[in-house]
């Protein structure tokens, strides 16, 4: 069973907490219990903060100089730390993620921290989601990065293979991307589908992740088909085809779809892919495989704990 955890923070590291400790927590299936997700309009916000906080089985406090200076701030981490005065069960987890000093509430009974004013290391990130029962099955830093890195290439109309070495937490990565609003419509293929193993199936599967549903007809005609609803659709779309190491087992693809993949990709630029695999998908292809000579292809690696 997850463990629910509340979030206590101030409103100026917001940004913080929603793109780098929100992510890494529910990636990692711990129930996360924020303002933004869980208050309602027109309720009281003392009341609904209070009932939120006390649904959790944890309380992370953000510490920085602002949270020492805000009500609401004070209001929830004394509530937090009443559960357990002597920091015993621990139940509450103070996190300082800008430099100032912690509480008398805190520094009496000295409990362990978690120090993550530099959020590049990962011990400190471990410390953080083991407590949380979390587990991303790579470090907290590298998941980020790949993320990030992925983020940058496809908002900037680049595909990109994300290839996944070892038990990682992949997918939540991928449904992470979609909070960006130039990611939003981001939809999956999931190539291990049955539904995807015969190619008319597959490219009816892409267009309906376009935004474009209905049967096509069958091949060559299909790829006819494919190429003109996408013409009619407006800007690119944003695609990710997921367990891509199957294509070597799929004759019924055949070399003419992937050359159509690469059109779309490449000149009419109405798809940005990423790809996802366990191996670089230049390596699953033929040399003389059409997706195999594009032009500097962006690789993201995302390798699992040893």
């Amino acid at each position: 069973m997850p463990k629910s955890v509340f979030i206590s923070y101030s409103w100026k590291q917001g940004e913080w907490v929603w793109d780098r400790l929100v992510p890494c927590l529910k990636a990692g299936e711990a129930d996360v219990l924020i303002d933004r997700e869980q208050f309602e309009a027109a309720r009281a916000i003392r009341r609904q903060m209070d009932e939120v906080q006390d649904r959790a089985d944890l309380n992370i406090l953000v510490f920085s100089p602002d949270y020492l200076t805000s009500k609401p701030c004070q209001h929830e981490m004394k509530r937090a730390i009443q559960r357990d005065p002597e920091f015993k069960d621990g139940v509450t987890i103070p996190v300082k993620r800008v430099a100032c000093d912690l509480p008398a509430a805190i520094r009496r009974p000295d409990p362990l921290y978690v120090d993550l004013t530099d959020d590049q290391k990962e011990n400190p990130w471990d410390l953080l989601l083991r407590k949380c029962e979390a587990d991303l099955g790579a470090p907290a830093p590298q998941w980020l990065k790949a993320r990030d890195d992925i983020r940058r290439y496809l908002t900037r109309g680049e595909s990109v293979n994300l290839t996944v070495q070892g038990k990682v937490r992949w997918k939540p990565l991928i449904d992470d991307l979609r909070r960006d609003p130039p990611l939003a419509d981001l939809r999956e293929v999931d190539l291990s589908n049955p539904e995807t193993y015969a190619r008319k199936a597959l490219v009816e599967a892409i267009l309906a992740a376009c935004g474009i549903p209905g049967p096509v007809p069958d091949k060559p005609h299909d790829l006819v088909a494919f190429g003109r609803a996408l013409r009619l659709r407006h800007g690119a779309a944003h695609l990710a085809l997921t367990h891509f190491d199957h294509v070597t087992h799929r004759t019924d693809y055949e070399i003419d779809l992937f050359a159509g993949l690469r059109y779309e990709m490449t000149d009419s630029r109405k798809l940005v892919l990423l790809i996802q695999s366990r191996q670089p998908f230049q390596t699953l292809l033929p040399k003389e495989h059409p997706l195999s000579s594009i032009t500097t292809p962006k690789i993201v690696e995302l390798k699992g704990r040893p």
